[in-house]
């Protein structure tokens, strides 16, 4: 009886000895999992937040007689440049005489889009090229005080748009002259003016 009783403990403390060591490992062995979870969870949140940044998109000119300003970068935030817009705005920018592209000069030889980003709500769309003539900065002239003011000719191309249909409103085309003769505030001439209803 005694030796049955040491077998069986013996029997039991090599049991608990084995079981204790296989959950010890297996504790120290399984630690280490959730971590690379909880890394797939932070990355799949950064993922799901990356879409909702916007990029700028650069807009792209629908005619080869203008180019966009460089200060807009971002085309959604741009009046849209409609069939109806393209066309009038062609139909007079050819009939402008531009001088030619000249780095010396900073002349562009076709027109700028300059206008203004469309706040929201708007209910006009307004548009505007600014194109140099021959002459811009060719000369300079001395105003009342003395200060060197250089000659300036532009020729101005303004529309509107109405914002929920799309359809021009009004077409304004002018001339801007500075010279020595206009003085530093110049002249502006009207060439064209048309009002849509």
């Amino acid at each position: 009886m005694n030796k049955a009783l040491k077998g069986l403990l013996a029997g039991m403390m090599a049991a608990a000895l084995l079981v204790t060591v296989g959950c010890g490992g297996g504790d120290k062995k399984k630690d280490p999992a959730p971590a690379p979870s909880t890394k797939q969870t932070t990355t799949t949140q950064k993922q799901d937040k990356a879409p909702e940044v916007k990029k700028k998109v650069k807009p792209v000119p629908k005619s080869t007689l203008y180019k966009y300003a460089l200060h807009l970068d971002d085309v959604e935030k741009l009046p849209p440049m409609t069939d109806e817009v393209i066309k009038t705005f062609e139909k007079y920018a050819k009939e402008a005489k531009l001088a030619p592209q000249d780095a010396k000069t900073g002349t562009e030889g076709i027109f700028v889009f300059n206008s203004s980003p469309v706040s929201k709500g708007a209910q006009v769309y307004t548009y505007r090229w600014s194109g140099k003539r021959p002459g811009h900065h060719a000369s300079k002239f001395k105003n009342d005080k003395g200060k060197e003011i250089n000659e300036q000719h532009w020729t101005h191309i303004d529309m509107t748009a109405d914002a929920k249909t799309q359809k021009l409103r009004s077409v304004r085309v002018v001339e801007y002259d500075v010279t020595a003769a206009t003085g530093e505030k110049g002249k502006l001439t009207e060439i064209h003016k048309e009002t849509f209803k």
